[in-house]
């Protein structure tokens, strides 16, 4: 089975034609498809994926601790949370004032 896989925000793959084996590189300013020797840039990439993972049913999990006495101490339950993958970035700056 083959994915595609997107670079991270900020960053793009350079991809090298004879064999597709590819890095991550910084993305500086807006994306501009670019070639680099024999590596030629793209947002994503295909990847094989072998064998297969599946994602687990449990919505929900108890775990109970307890003391060396036997007697429960504390009970967490956890749920996991899925996030969105859009992530946003900001840049800011301070300067300091310098006074003439």
């Amino acid at each position: 089975m083959t994915k595609k896989v997107k670079a991270p925000i900020g960053y793009h793959f350079m991809v090298r034609k004879s064999d597709n084996d590819f890095y991550l590189m910084g993305t500086a300013g807006r994306y501009v498809k670019h070639t680099a020797g024999e590596y030629t840039s793209a947002l994503s990439v295909d990847v094989e994926v072998k064998g297969s993972h599946s994602a687990s049913t449990t919505t929900q999990r108890t775990a109970t601790a307890t003391s060396s006495s036997g007697r429960t101490t504390r009970t967490r339950t956890v749920t996991p949370v899925r996030r969105s993958s859009t992530t946003s970035s900001s840049s800011g700056g301070s300067s300091g004032g310098g006074g003439y």
